[in-house]
Protein backbone atom coordinates (compact mmCIF):
# COMPACT_ATOMS: atom_id res chain seq x y z
CA UNK A 1 0.00 0.00 0.00
CA UNK A 2 1.33 3.41 -0.95
CA UNK A 3 0.14 6.40 1.12
CA UNK A 4 -0.23 9.54 -0.94
CA UNK A 5 -2.31 11.77 1.33
CA UNK A 6 -2.74 12.06 5.09
CA UNK A 7 -5.29 14.07 7.03
CA UNK A 8 -5.91 14.95 10.64
CA UNK A 9 -9.07 16.27 12.26
CA UNK A 10 -9.24 17.53 15.82
CA UNK A 11 -12.25 18.71 17.80
CA UNK A 12 -11.50 20.78 20.88
CA UNK A 13 -14.16 21.27 23.57
CA UNK A 14 -14.26 24.95 24.54
CA UNK A 15 -16.86 24.53 27.28
CA UNK A 16 -20.31 26.12 27.39
CA UNK A 17 -21.44 23.66 24.70
CA UNK A 18 -18.94 25.09 22.21
CA UNK A 19 -16.23 23.31 20.26
CA UNK A 20 -13.62 24.12 17.67
CA UNK A 21 -12.97 21.87 14.66
CA UNK A 22 -9.69 21.85 12.75
CA UNK A 23 -9.15 19.58 9.77
CA UNK A 24 -6.15 19.55 7.46
CA UNK A 25 -4.68 17.34 4.74
CA UNK A 26 -1.12 16.89 3.52
CA UNK A 27 0.43 15.13 0.55
CA UNK A 28 3.17 12.56 1.06
CA UNK A 29 5.90 12.87 -1.54
CA UNK A 30 8.12 10.06 -2.74
CA UNK A 31 10.86 9.32 -0.25
CA UNK A 32 9.01 10.77 2.77
CA UNK A 33 8.15 8.49 5.67
CA UNK A 34 4.35 8.46 6.23
CA UNK A 35 4.80 7.88 9.99
CA UNK A 36 7.09 10.90 10.37
CA UNK A 37 4.87 13.10 8.21
CA UNK A 38 1.76 11.98 10.14
CA UNK A 39 3.41 12.96 13.43
CA UNK A 40 4.32 16.37 12.00
CA UNK A 41 0.75 16.87 10.81
CA UNK A 42 -0.69 15.89 14.19
CA UNK A 43 1.66 18.30 15.98
CA UNK A 44 0.70 21.04 13.54
CA UNK A 45 -3.04 20.47 14.09
CA UNK A 46 -2.66 20.39 17.89
CA UNK A 47 -0.65 23.62 17.89
CA UNK A 48 -3.04 25.44 15.55
CA UNK A 49 -6.28 24.40 17.24
CA UNK A 50 -5.04 25.63 20.61
CA UNK A 51 -3.47 28.81 19.24
CA UNK A 52 -6.77 30.64 18.80
CA UNK A 53 -8.17 29.37 22.09
CA UNK A 54 -5.19 30.80 23.95
CA UNK A 55 -5.74 34.16 22.29
CA UNK A 56 -9.46 34.10 23.10
CA UNK A 57 -8.79 33.21 26.74
CA UNK A 58 -6.22 36.00 26.98
CA UNK A 59 -8.67 38.47 25.39
CA UNK A 60 -11.38 37.42 27.85
CA UNK A 61 -8.99 37.89 30.77
CA UNK A 62 -8.01 41.33 29.48
CA UNK A 63 -11.66 42.34 29.08
CA UNK A 64 -12.34 41.34 32.68
CA UNK A 65 -9.31 43.34 33.84
CA UNK A 66 -10.50 46.38 31.89
CA UNK A 67 -13.97 46.12 33.46
CA UNK A 68 -12.42 45.85 36.93
CA UNK A 69 -10.19 48.87 36.28
CA UNK A 70 -13.11 50.95 34.99
CA UNK A 71 -15.08 50.11 38.12
CA UNK A 72 -12.11 51.04 40.32
CA UNK A 73 -11.60 54.30 38.41
CA UNK A 74 -15.25 55.28 38.87
CA UNK A 75 -15.02 54.48 42.58
CA UNK A 76 -11.85 56.59 42.95
CA UNK A 77 -13.43 59.48 41.03
CA UNK A 78 -16.39 59.40 43.41
CA UNK A 79 -14.02 59.48 46.38
CA UNK A 80 -12.10 62.37 44.83
CA UNK A 81 -15.31 64.31 44.23
CA UNK A 82 -16.37 63.73 47.84
CA UNK A 83 -13.01 64.96 49.13
CA UNK A 84 -12.98 68.09 46.97
CA UNK A 85 -16.57 69.09 47.68
CA UNK A 86 -16.58 72.03 50.07
CA UNK A 87 -19.49 72.18 52.45
CA UNK A 88 -20.88 75.72 52.80
CA UNK A 89 -20.35 77.40 56.15
CA UNK A 90 -23.82 77.85 57.72
CA UNK A 91 -22.66 81.10 59.40
CA UNK A 92 -21.54 82.59 56.09
CA UNK A 93 -24.86 82.95 54.26
CA UNK A 94 -24.66 85.64 51.59
CA UNK A 95 -27.53 88.12 51.33
CA UNK A 96 -28.21 90.38 48.44
CA UNK A 97 -28.22 94.01 49.44
CA UNK A 98 -31.69 95.31 50.17
CA UNK A 99 -33.27 91.90 50.42
CA UNK A 100 -33.30 91.72 54.21
CA UNK A 101 -36.28 93.33 55.95
CA UNK A 102 -35.54 96.54 57.73
CA UNK A 103 -36.59 97.31 61.31
CA UNK A 104 -39.21 99.81 60.07
CA UNK A 105 -41.06 96.90 58.45
CA UNK A 106 -41.71 95.54 61.93
CA UNK A 107 -43.02 98.75 63.51
CA UNK A 108 -46.68 97.69 63.36
CA UNK A 109 -47.10 97.43 67.04
CA UNK A 110 -43.91 96.01 68.26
Amino acid sequence: MKIKTISCKRILNLGSYESRHFDTTADIYEGEDPDVESSKLIEFVERKIRERVDLEIEATDLKEQIADLKYELARLEEQKAALTTVEPDPGDVPFESGSAPSTSDFSDGF
